[in-house]
């Protein structure tokens, strides 16, 4: 599942372009398929729901979030999506200020290989938003105004990131995971991260990335099939292949433990390699199994905190290549509760009754559904999978139907327990996150 860590939302400033889309998206007045390809090499997941009050617009891409060059710039990606918001093109009107008049929200959400940027605006207004997001992201303008914006929103999305122990932690697992790729590089950047960055390199970036054969369309809620036709081109672009980031390179053995990690937060984590969103009975048991061990109130790990100070999270991510299994821990018995969280998770290995099972697999189910109810949510939950490369087994909402459902419905307690055992019966990567001193802060 998706719900990683690794996000970042931030309030975006836009620049507004208007582009016609050329080629129809519908054949002699049938309506759009629910997913497909626009002439454009835009690719979308159109699911309306006439039940909800607000519309979501998404454009998901695949890009590394550290940026393409060799050296890894922290959070580049989010940096790009910022700046190009923020730059005022031949309009003289940004998105978000479009969005803000028709009272809606744009935010902006950065993960290791992927970034996304979402409008969920009144209906009547799902149309321009589409036109306008397009256009500014398919044709990027980047102006010294809009990185000097971006440059803010993104430095003070990632001070509030940094002193979060559970989105800390997980940013400085992937090193310890990873030898190489977007998934070892960190998506936090540090003061010092975009020092020497200036318009030329993220328009580099913008117009590598935010290419129309790259992105990934999603609406949701209170929209229909009619928006598509306003979907703009990249003005003398053929669509082309998606911008796939360099391969991750998995670490066969876990690193070194426990690494030590300065950072604003304290707190330990630890990491495991998962199964690739290819293995999607196996990635949908990983699932289960982090809301097994982690869903509030039930959970075995959860009830085994206690009233202990402690805060312990835990959840699997799912990625094209390698998916990730990830434990934070922190507050003041932070230490103590390592070895009981560790034990813990031993013990579904073996496979649980049949009972405590199926008691389980429904609360799994049920919290699933729960977290898909808003046309923001649904549109990030296609957005991943889709952008991960699968976008079928996407979980659909609205009730229990699609691969993932049957999957989940279908899992056994032993089936569970040998996949536990593979990815999780072994020693973890583990990071400690320790605050700098007070000195080397002031340095």
């Amino acid at each position: 599942m998706r719900h990683a860590g690794f996000a970042t939302r931030a309030a975006l400033v836009a620049a507004l372009l208007v582009s016609a889309l050329a080629g129809g998206v519908r054949a002699q007045g049938t309506a759009p398929l629910p997913s497909g390809t626009l002439p454009s090499g835009v690719a979308y997941q159109l699911r309306p729901d006439p039940s909800q009050d607000a519309a979501a617009v998404a454009l998901w891409y695949r890009a590394p979030a550290a940026g393409f060059a060799p050296a890894p710039v922290p959070g580049f990606s989010g940096l790009a999506a910022d700046t190009v918001a923020a730059s005022v093109g031949v309009t003289g009107t940004s998105l978000g200020q479009l969005v803000n008049g028709f009272g809606g929200v744009l935010s902006v959400a950065v993960y290791p290989d992927s970034v996304s940027i979402t409008a969920v605006v009144p209906p009547d207004h799902a149309a321009a938003v589409v036109r306008a997001m397009t256009a500014a992201y398919f044709a990027p303008v980047v102006t010294e105004d809009g990185l000097a914006i971006g440059l803010r929103e993104t430095g003070q999305d990632a001070l509030v990131r940094s002193f979060d122990p559970s989105e800390a932690i997980e940013d400085a697992l992937g090193p310890t995971l990873f030898a190489s790729g977007p998934l070892h590089d960190r998506t936090i950047p540090t003061p010092g991260s975009f020092k020497g960055l200036g318009v030329a390199e993220v328009r580099a970036f913008a117009e590598r990335a935010f290419r129309p054969s790259n992105a990934i369309l999603v609406l949701t809620g209170a929209v229909d099939g009619g928006a598509l036709t306003g979907v703009a081109s990249r003005p003398g672009a053929a669509p082309g292949a998606s911008e796939a980031p360099a391969p991750e390179i998995v670490r066969s053995t876990p690193a070194p433990s426990p690494v030590p990690v300065t950072g604003n937060a304290t707190g330990i984590g630890l990491g495991w390699v998962g199964p690739p969103i290819a293995d999607e009975e196996s990635a949908t048991a990983l699932d289960f199994l982090a809301d097994v061990l982690f869903a509030p109130r039930t959970g075995l790990v959860t009830k085994a905190v206690g009233d202990r100070k402690a805060s312990v999270s835990g959840k699997f991510v799912t990625y094209h290549t390698a998916g990730v299994f990830l434990v934070t821990i922190s507050g003041d018995d932070a230490a103590a509760m390592q070895p009981i969280v560790e034990k813990t998770i031993d013990r579904v290995t073996r496979p649980l009754a049949p009972a405590a099972f199926g008691a389980a697999r429904s609360g799994f189910v049920y919290r699933l559904l729960g977290d898909m109810e808003t046309p923001a949510e649904i549109a990030d939950t296609y957005g991943w999978y889709a952008v991960e490369g699968d976008a079928a087994y996407a979980p659909a909402e609205g009730g229990t139907d699609g691969r993932y459902f049957a999957l989940a419905s279908g899992l056994t307690p032993q089936a569970v327990a040998r996949a536990a055992a593979r990815y999780l019966g072994h020693p973890p990567s583990t990071v400690t996150l320790v605050k700098a001193q007070a000195a080397e802060t002031r340095s």
